[in-house]
């Protein structure tokens, strides 16, 4: 008898991100995760830098799939 597995959604983040005025960085203003973001959590936070966050996912496996208008969408490829 064969096993039959449910697939796993895929891992998605959505961030969505203003330039500051002051210092010209960008700012994570709001973020949605489908799934699990972890080790990246910590770093999605609103307020936080956008680098530190897009480094973190990228090394965990996610990729870049969309960036529209201050939205930045990532999914993980496994």
């Amino acid at each position: 008898m064969a096993v039959t597995r449910v697939p796993r959604p895929p891992d998605v983040v959505t961030l969505t991100v203003v330039r500051s005025p002051r210092t010209g960085r960008r700012i994570i203003t709001g973020s949605s995760v489908i799934g699990s973001a972890a080790p990246c959590t910590s770093l999605i936070a609103p307020g936080s830098r956008l680098v530190p966050a897009v480094r973190c996912l990228v090394r965990s496996g996610f990729r870049l799939i969309a960036r529209i208008q201050g939205v930045w969408v990532f999914r993980r490829i496994r």
